[in-house]
Protein backbone atom coordinates (compact mmCIF):
# COMPACT_ATOMS: atom_id res chain seq x y z
CA UNK A 1 0.00 0.00 0.00
CA UNK A 2 2.54 2.59 1.22
CA UNK A 3 4.80 1.56 -2.61
CA UNK A 4 1.35 2.34 -4.19
CA UNK A 5 0.75 5.42 -2.63
CA UNK A 6 4.49 6.32 -3.62
CA UNK A 7 3.64 5.71 -7.12
CA UNK A 8 0.89 7.96 -7.07
CA UNK A 9 2.77 10.90 -5.11
CA UNK A 10 5.41 10.56 -8.32
CA UNK A 11 3.13 10.65 -10.93
CA UNK A 12 1.08 13.63 -9.56
CA UNK A 13 4.60 15.67 -8.94
CA UNK A 14 5.47 15.33 -12.51
CA UNK A 15 2.37 16.52 -14.24
CA UNK A 16 2.52 19.09 -11.96
CA UNK A 17 5.79 20.14 -13.28
CA UNK A 18 4.92 19.46 -16.78
CA UNK A 19 1.48 21.92 -16.10
CA UNK A 20 3.72 24.71 -14.82
CA UNK A 21 6.26 24.49 -18.12
CA UNK A 22 5.79 28.11 -19.39
CA UNK A 23 4.73 28.76 -22.75
CA UNK A 24 5.35 32.49 -23.82
CA UNK A 25 5.09 34.67 -27.12
CA UNK A 26 1.33 36.56 -27.44
CA UNK A 27 -0.28 35.90 -30.93
CA UNK A 28 -3.17 37.53 -33.05
CA UNK A 29 -6.77 36.02 -32.82
CA UNK A 30 -7.45 34.16 -36.26
CA UNK A 31 -4.19 33.82 -37.00
CA UNK A 32 -2.11 30.14 -37.11
CA UNK A 33 0.32 29.74 -34.75
CA UNK A 34 4.19 28.93 -36.06
CA UNK A 35 6.59 28.10 -32.69
CA UNK A 36 9.57 30.84 -32.86
CA UNK A 37 11.84 29.05 -30.59
CA UNK A 38 11.40 25.66 -29.05
CA UNK A 39 8.99 27.04 -26.42
CA UNK A 40 7.91 30.29 -27.91
CA UNK A 41 5.04 30.88 -30.06
CA UNK A 42 4.42 33.78 -32.64
CA UNK A 43 2.11 34.55 -35.72
CA UNK A 44 2.37 32.49 -38.80
CA UNK A 45 1.53 34.34 -41.92
CA UNK A 46 -1.57 32.43 -42.23
CA UNK A 47 -4.83 33.35 -40.88
CA UNK A 48 -8.28 31.75 -40.72
CA UNK A 49 -11.49 33.14 -41.25
CA UNK A 50 -14.16 30.96 -40.79
CA UNK A 51 -13.24 28.22 -43.27
CA UNK A 52 -11.22 30.08 -45.39
CA UNK A 53 -7.50 30.42 -44.69
CA UNK A 54 -5.48 33.38 -46.15
CA UNK A 55 -1.62 33.06 -46.85
CA UNK A 56 0.26 36.71 -47.31
CA UNK A 57 -1.59 38.84 -44.63
CA UNK A 58 -4.44 38.72 -45.59
CA UNK A 59 -6.86 39.06 -42.69
CA UNK A 60 -10.19 38.38 -44.49
CA UNK A 61 -9.74 35.79 -47.08
CA UNK A 62 -12.17 35.42 -49.74
CA UNK A 63 -12.01 32.25 -50.50
CA UNK A 64 -11.51 28.99 -49.08
CA UNK A 65 -7.04 29.41 -50.28
CA UNK A 66 -6.37 33.08 -51.13
CA UNK A 67 -2.67 33.86 -51.32
CA UNK A 68 -1.32 37.36 -51.38
CA UNK A 69 2.03 38.62 -52.83
CA UNK A 70 3.53 41.48 -53.27
CA UNK A 71 5.99 40.06 -55.38
CA UNK A 72 6.41 42.47 -58.52
CA UNK A 73 8.51 39.28 -60.69
CA UNK A 74 7.08 36.41 -58.94
CA UNK A 75 3.78 34.09 -58.29
CA UNK A 76 1.43 34.43 -55.99
CA UNK A 77 1.58 30.19 -55.82
CA UNK A 78 3.77 28.08 -57.28
CA UNK A 79 3.00 24.27 -58.64
CA UNK A 80 6.39 22.23 -58.73
CA UNK A 81 6.15 18.55 -60.53
CA UNK A 82 9.71 17.31 -60.56
CA UNK A 83 8.63 13.64 -62.18
CA UNK A 84 10.59 12.85 -65.48
CA UNK A 85 7.75 10.44 -66.14
CA UNK A 86 7.22 9.74 -69.92
CA UNK A 87 4.22 7.86 -69.65
CA UNK A 88 1.96 9.51 -67.28
CA UNK A 89 1.16 13.75 -66.78
CA UNK A 90 2.74 14.97 -63.88
CA UNK A 91 0.79 18.16 -62.96
CA UNK A 92 2.50 21.37 -61.38
CA UNK A 93 -1.00 22.82 -60.36
CA UNK A 94 -4.61 21.68 -61.41
CA UNK A 95 -7.93 22.80 -60.64
CA UNK A 96 -11.24 20.76 -60.63
CA UNK A 97 -15.18 22.03 -61.05
CA UNK A 98 -18.24 19.99 -60.61
CA UNK A 99 -20.30 22.65 -61.00
CA UNK A 100 -22.62 22.92 -64.40
CA UNK A 101 -20.75 26.46 -64.96
CA UNK A 102 -17.91 25.40 -63.17
CA UNK A 103 -14.36 26.54 -64.08
CA UNK A 104 -11.33 24.42 -63.68
CA UNK A 105 -8.36 27.32 -63.37
CA UNK A 106 -9.63 30.96 -63.45
CA UNK A 107 -6.77 33.91 -64.31
CA UNK A 108 -7.82 37.58 -63.75
CA UNK A 109 -6.35 40.36 -63.94
CA UNK A 110 -7.57 43.93 -62.38
CA UNK A 111 -5.19 46.67 -63.62
CA UNK A 112 -7.17 49.42 -66.37
CA UNK A 113 -3.63 49.93 -67.95
CA UNK A 114 -1.02 48.46 -69.27
CA UNK A 115 -0.38 44.75 -71.06
CA UNK A 116 -2.21 43.09 -68.52
CA UNK A 117 -2.93 39.22 -68.88
CA UNK A 118 -5.31 36.82 -67.30
CA UNK A 119 -3.65 33.63 -67.97
CA UNK A 120 -0.26 32.65 -68.83
CA UNK A 121 1.67 29.51 -69.78
CA UNK A 122 4.74 28.98 -71.20
CA UNK A 123 6.90 25.86 -72.16
CA UNK A 124 10.41 25.55 -73.38
CA UNK A 125 10.17 22.04 -75.04
CA UNK A 126 10.31 21.63 -78.89
CA UNK A 127 7.02 20.06 -78.77
CA UNK A 128 5.48 21.71 -75.73
CA UNK A 129 2.37 24.02 -75.63
CA UNK A 130 2.24 26.96 -72.90
CA UNK A 131 -1.30 26.61 -72.59
CA UNK A 132 -3.40 23.06 -73.55
CA UNK A 133 -7.06 22.81 -73.80
CA UNK A 134 -9.02 19.51 -73.16
CA UNK A 135 -12.68 18.95 -73.74
CA UNK A 136 -13.60 15.40 -72.75
CA UNK A 137 -17.45 15.75 -73.50
CA UNK A 138 -19.40 13.19 -75.96
CA UNK A 139 -21.34 15.82 -77.54
CA UNK A 140 -22.05 19.47 -77.29
CA UNK A 141 -20.93 21.87 -79.97
CA UNK A 142 -19.47 25.40 -80.74
CA UNK A 143 -19.07 27.04 -77.13
CA UNK A 144 -20.88 24.56 -75.44
CA UNK A 145 -17.99 21.84 -75.56
CA UNK A 146 -14.54 24.42 -75.98
CA UNK A 147 -11.25 23.01 -75.43
CA UNK A 148 -10.09 26.80 -74.65
CA UNK A 149 -13.08 29.38 -75.01
CA UNK A 150 -11.41 33.19 -74.69
CA UNK A 151 -14.13 35.72 -73.75
CA UNK A 152 -13.30 39.82 -74.18
CA UNK A 153 -16.00 41.97 -72.60
CA UNK A 154 -14.71 44.98 -72.59
CA UNK A 155 -17.05 47.92 -74.43
CA UNK A 156 -14.38 49.63 -75.79
CA UNK A 157 -10.89 48.92 -76.93
CA UNK A 158 -9.28 46.65 -79.05
CA UNK A 159 -8.76 43.42 -76.29
CA UNK A 160 -8.62 39.94 -77.30
CA UNK A 161 -10.26 36.95 -76.21
CA UNK A 162 -7.50 35.18 -76.87
CA UNK A 163 -4.22 36.09 -78.02
CA UNK A 164 -1.01 33.11 -79.49
CA UNK A 165 1.96 34.18 -80.23
CA UNK A 166 5.03 31.84 -81.38
CA UNK A 167 8.30 32.94 -82.20
CA UNK A 168 9.64 29.45 -83.40
CA UNK A 169 10.27 29.20 -86.95
CA UNK A 170 7.64 26.66 -87.79
CA UNK A 171 5.80 27.84 -84.43
CA UNK A 172 2.11 28.49 -84.36
CA UNK A 173 0.65 31.42 -82.43
CA UNK A 174 -2.68 29.59 -82.07
CA UNK A 175 -3.01 25.81 -82.87
CA UNK A 176 -6.79 24.23 -83.10
CA UNK A 177 -7.66 20.28 -83.69
CA UNK A 178 -10.42 18.51 -84.31
CA UNK A 179 -10.64 14.89 -85.42
CA UNK A 180 -14.07 14.75 -86.69
CA UNK A 181 -14.96 18.70 -86.90
CA UNK A 182 -13.50 22.18 -86.66
CA UNK A 183 -10.41 22.39 -86.03
CA UNK A 184 -10.77 26.57 -85.24
CA UNK A 185 -13.97 28.55 -85.28
CA UNK A 186 -14.20 32.16 -85.30
CA UNK A 187 -17.50 34.32 -84.23
CA UNK A 188 -19.09 37.45 -83.67
CA UNK A 189 -22.06 38.93 -82.98
CA UNK A 190 -21.14 42.81 -83.67
CA UNK A 191 -22.32 44.76 -86.97
CA UNK A 192 -18.91 45.45 -87.55
CA UNK A 193 -16.83 42.54 -85.82
CA UNK A 194 -14.76 40.57 -87.63
CA UNK A 195 -15.10 36.86 -87.17
CA UNK A 196 -11.27 35.95 -88.58
CA UNK A 197 -8.08 38.24 -88.81
CA UNK A 198 -4.70 37.89 -90.58
CA UNK A 199 -2.29 40.06 -90.18
CA UNK A 200 1.68 39.48 -91.67
CA UNK A 201 3.53 42.54 -90.75
CA UNK A 202 6.15 41.54 -92.59
CA UNK A 203 3.96 41.15 -95.74
CA UNK A 204 4.15 37.64 -96.07
CA UNK A 205 1.39 35.12 -96.98
CA UNK A 206 -1.79 36.19 -95.10
CA UNK A 207 -3.44 32.77 -95.27
CA UNK A 208 -2.03 28.88 -96.28
CA UNK A 209 -4.16 26.14 -96.82
CA UNK A 210 -3.13 22.90 -96.97
CA UNK A 211 -4.49 18.87 -97.21
CA UNK A 212 -2.02 16.40 -95.18
CA UNK A 213 0.88 18.91 -95.38
CA UNK A 214 0.53 19.49 -99.20
CA UNK A 215 -0.39 23.30 -99.35
CA UNK A 216 -3.84 23.75 -102.10
CA UNK A 217 -4.23 27.59 -101.75
CA UNK A 218 -3.05 30.74 -100.48
CA UNK A 219 -3.18 34.81 -99.96
CA UNK A 220 -0.30 36.29 -99.98
CA UNK A 221 0.51 39.65 -98.77
CA UNK A 222 -0.79 41.81 -101.95
CA UNK A 223 -4.02 40.04 -100.95
CA UNK A 224 -3.63 38.28 -104.26
CA UNK A 225 -4.99 34.44 -104.39
CA UNK A 226 -3.39 31.43 -105.30
CA UNK A 227 -6.00 28.55 -105.92
CA UNK A 228 -4.73 24.74 -107.14
CA UNK A 229 -8.14 23.31 -107.90
CA UNK A 230 -9.35 26.46 -108.93
CA UNK A 231 -12.66 29.05 -108.02
CA UNK A 232 -16.22 28.84 -107.39
CA UNK A 233 -18.45 31.30 -106.72
CA UNK A 234 -22.10 31.91 -106.05
CA UNK A 235 -22.40 34.39 -109.14
CA UNK A 236 -22.23 33.68 -113.25
CA UNK A 237 -20.05 35.86 -114.50
CA UNK A 238 -17.12 38.31 -114.65
CA UNK A 239 -17.63 42.13 -113.92
CA UNK A 240 -15.78 45.05 -114.04
CA UNK A 241 -16.44 47.73 -111.82
CA UNK A 242 -16.82 51.13 -113.80
CA UNK A 243 -18.35 54.17 -113.42
CA UNK A 244 -21.60 55.79 -114.50
CA UNK A 245 -22.28 59.34 -114.75
CA UNK A 246 -23.60 61.30 -111.68
CA UNK A 247 -26.56 62.65 -113.41
CA UNK A 248 -27.39 59.47 -114.76
CA UNK A 249 -29.91 58.57 -112.19
CA UNK A 250 -31.26 55.49 -110.56
CA UNK A 251 -29.65 52.52 -112.47
CA UNK A 252 -30.35 48.65 -111.48
CA UNK A 253 -29.49 45.40 -112.15
CA UNK A 254 -30.39 44.09 -116.05
CA UNK A 255 -30.00 47.79 -117.96
CA UNK A 256 -27.68 47.81 -120.64
CA UNK A 257 -24.83 49.88 -120.57
CA UNK A 258 -22.56 52.03 -123.49
CA UNK A 259 -19.38 53.39 -123.53
CA UNK A 260 -19.93 57.19 -122.85
CA UNK A 261 -18.15 59.51 -125.31
CA UNK A 262 -18.23 62.44 -123.32
CA UNK A 263 -15.91 61.31 -120.40
CA UNK A 264 -13.30 58.67 -119.93
CA UNK A 265 -14.02 55.24 -118.25
CA UNK A 266 -17.51 55.91 -117.83
CA UNK A 267 -20.71 54.17 -119.22
CA UNK A 268 -24.29 55.33 -119.51
CA UNK A 269 -27.45 53.90 -120.35
CA UNK A 270 -28.03 52.19 -124.38
CA UNK A 271 -30.63 54.07 -126.25
CA UNK A 272 -30.21 53.77 -130.01
CA UNK A 273 -30.16 50.35 -131.61
CA UNK A 274 -27.08 49.08 -132.97
CA UNK A 275 -25.30 50.73 -130.93
CA UNK A 276 -21.32 49.79 -131.41
CA UNK A 277 -20.78 51.86 -127.99
CA UNK A 278 -22.33 48.59 -126.66
CA UNK A 279 -20.16 47.66 -123.25
CA UNK A 280 -21.83 45.29 -121.41
CA UNK A 281 -24.84 44.27 -118.61
CA UNK A 282 -25.54 45.95 -115.24
CA UNK A 283 -24.87 42.40 -113.37
CA UNK A 284 -26.70 41.22 -111.03
CA UNK A 285 -24.64 38.88 -108.80
CA UNK A 286 -21.36 38.89 -110.10
CA UNK A 287 -19.14 35.48 -109.53
CA UNK A 288 -15.59 37.87 -109.80
CA UNK A 289 -15.54 41.61 -109.43
CA UNK A 290 -13.04 43.22 -110.27
CA UNK A 291 -11.52 46.68 -109.90
CA UNK A 292 -8.58 48.96 -110.18
CA UNK A 293 -9.70 50.10 -106.42
CA UNK A 294 -8.07 49.07 -103.39
CA UNK A 295 -10.63 47.27 -101.11
CA UNK A 296 -10.56 49.89 -98.18
CA UNK A 297 -11.74 52.71 -100.37
CA UNK A 298 -15.46 53.87 -101.17
CA UNK A 299 -15.88 54.50 -104.50
CA UNK A 300 -19.39 56.33 -105.54
CA UNK A 301 -21.50 55.91 -108.68
CA UNK A 302 -19.55 52.53 -109.91
CA UNK A 303 -21.91 49.12 -110.82
CA UNK A 304 -20.65 45.78 -111.48
CA UNK A 305 -20.45 45.51 -115.74
CA UNK A 306 -20.68 42.06 -116.59
CA UNK A 307 -18.70 41.78 -119.68
CA UNK A 308 -18.40 37.65 -119.39
CA UNK A 309 -20.80 35.01 -118.46
CA UNK A 310 -24.62 34.67 -117.68
CA UNK A 311 -26.33 37.25 -116.62
CA UNK A 312 -30.47 38.70 -116.72
CA UNK A 313 -30.56 41.41 -118.92
CA UNK A 314 -33.95 43.78 -119.71
CA UNK A 315 -35.06 43.09 -123.37
CA UNK A 316 -37.49 43.90 -125.93
CA UNK A 317 -39.47 42.23 -128.33
CA UNK A 318 -39.85 45.61 -130.55
CA UNK A 319 -37.42 43.56 -133.33
CA UNK A 320 -39.57 40.36 -133.46
CA UNK A 321 -39.91 37.81 -130.87
CA UNK A 322 -36.80 36.76 -128.85
CA UNK A 323 -35.62 32.59 -129.59
CA UNK A 324 -32.94 31.15 -127.62
CA UNK A 325 -29.62 31.65 -129.66
CA UNK A 326 -30.64 34.95 -131.19
CA UNK A 327 -27.61 37.55 -131.36
CA UNK A 328 -29.09 40.60 -129.14
CA UNK A 329 -27.83 44.53 -129.47
CA UNK A 330 -29.37 47.36 -128.26
CA UNK A 331 -32.55 48.85 -128.95
CA UNK A 332 -34.71 52.04 -129.14
CA UNK A 333 -35.80 50.88 -125.42
CA UNK A 334 -33.40 52.78 -122.69
CA UNK A 335 -31.45 49.73 -121.29
CA UNK A 336 -32.98 46.71 -123.11
CA UNK A 337 -31.69 44.56 -125.65
CA UNK A 338 -33.36 43.07 -128.88
CA UNK A 339 -32.88 40.83 -131.71
CA UNK A 340 -30.30 41.56 -134.38
CA UNK A 341 -31.31 41.13 -137.67
CA UNK A 342 -29.89 43.19 -139.80
CA UNK A 343 -26.56 41.72 -140.41
CA UNK A 344 -24.53 44.75 -141.93
CA UNK A 345 -25.32 46.93 -138.79
CA UNK A 346 -24.39 43.78 -135.90
CA UNK A 347 -20.59 44.13 -136.43
CA UNK A 348 -19.30 45.55 -132.64
CA UNK A 349 -22.82 45.76 -131.62
CA UNK A 350 -23.91 42.37 -130.45
CA UNK A 351 -23.85 42.34 -126.41
CA UNK A 352 -24.30 38.47 -125.99
CA UNK A 353 -26.84 35.45 -126.99
CA UNK A 354 -30.17 34.89 -125.76
CA UNK A 355 -30.34 31.47 -123.70
CA UNK A 356 -34.14 32.33 -122.49
CA UNK A 357 -37.35 33.00 -125.32
CA UNK A 358 -39.36 36.49 -125.27
CA UNK A 359 -42.01 36.07 -127.23
CA UNK A 360 -43.55 39.68 -127.17
CA UNK A 361 -43.30 42.99 -124.83
CA UNK A 362 -40.46 43.24 -122.22
CA UNK A 363 -39.20 41.42 -119.95
CA UNK A 364 -35.55 39.70 -118.22
CA UNK A 365 -33.99 37.03 -120.00
CA UNK A 366 -30.85 35.03 -119.33
CA UNK A 367 -27.94 36.09 -121.61
CA UNK A 368 -24.29 34.94 -122.67
CA UNK A 369 -22.55 37.91 -122.72
CA UNK A 370 -20.09 37.59 -125.49
CA UNK A 371 -19.59 41.03 -126.90
CA UNK A 372 -18.33 40.87 -130.51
Amino acid sequence: MKRLLAGLFLISSCCIAFAQTPVTGSGTANTIPIWTSTTALGNSAITQSGSNIGIGGTTSPGARLYVLTNNNGGEAILGNNTSKSQNTMPVGVAGVSNGLLGVGVYGQTNSTTGATIGTVGITVSPSGMGVEGINDASSGAGGDASGVMGVFNGGSGNGSGVIGISSAPQGSGVLGESIDSIGVSGTTTGSAGIAGYFDNSAAGNLLVGAVKGVHKFRVDGTGKGFFDGGTQTGGADFAESVAIGAGEGRREPGDLMVVDRGSSRQLTLATEPYSTLVAGIYSTKPGVLATPHLMAENIANEIPLAIVGIVPCKVSAENGPILPGDLLVTSATPGHAMKGTERSRMLGAVVGKALEPLSAGKGVVQVLVTLQ
